[in-house]
């Protein structure tokens, strides 16, 4: 004899995934609304990164191997502000999500690290007593 939870099957599942897709979709959109309005800022502060990189590499005249450290991580940080400004959120964030599938356990352990930092930065001890 088969009870009410075994009737239901895989179907009963099917209106929380629609609303899930629903939900995601939305998150996505206004995602890619909110970004295009700032691609531009974001593609700036990146190039401004990448120029502070380059200043500070500009410090080690004396030292050419770091300088071309430096000079290096400034281009790639530059190419970045490019890919930036040339591409569309959409794009950006398939490109993020299929990197995510190659990589289930970088994912894993990136947003882990992000997690410790966010609870960290919010959780920022104040003023430490003085021990007696």
């Amino acid at each position: 004899m088969r009870n009410g939870a075994q009737d239901r099957g895989p179907a009963a599942s099917g209106p929380d995934q629609n609303a899930a897709r629903g939900f995601t979709a939305a998150l996505r959109e206004q995602a890619q609304d909110y970004t295009g309005k700032r691609k531009a800022d974001a593609a700036r502060v990146v190039s401004d990164v990448g120029d502070a990189i380059r200043g500070t590499g500009a410090s080690f005249d004396g030292l050419p191997q770091l300088k071309a450290f430096f000079d290096q991580a400034a281009l790639g940080v530059d190419e970045l502000a490019e890919d930036i400004g040339r591409r569309s959120f959409s794009e950006m964030y398939d490109e993020v999500q299929a990197a995510a599938r190659r990589r289930p356990a970088l994912t894993a352990a990136a947003a882990m690290l992000a997690g410790f930092a966010l609870y960290r930065l919010i959780n920022a001890p104040g003023i430490r007593p003085v021990p007696r």
